[in-house]
């Protein structure tokens, strides 16, 4: 994996902090079935994104950056 991309596989690393801290709520004290439900689906949707996320940035890591676009007035780019 390139320098780029493992610096943007961070947000791999951000999906699953968010998924442990949804967890950390599924199965308290005052729980109801369906927040604990809820916690779960959030969960397996969060680690799935991480799943998929980290695929794309192993396939396509080099590719990742900054978008550049030309602004400048069509007459100028003629020349």
């Amino acid at each position: 994996m390139t320098r780029r991309g493992r610096a943007t596989a961070g947000g791999v690393a951000v999906l699953m902090a968010t998924a442990m801290a949804a967890l950390a709520g599924v199965g308290g004290p005052r729980a109801t079935l369906a927040g604990n439900i809820a916690g779960i689906v959030v969960v397996l949707l969060l680690l799935v994104g991480a799943w998929l996320l980290a695929d794309f940035v192993k396939r396509h890591g080099d590719e990742i950056g900054e978008a550049r676009f030309d602004t400048r007035n069509k007459d100028d780019r003629d020349r």
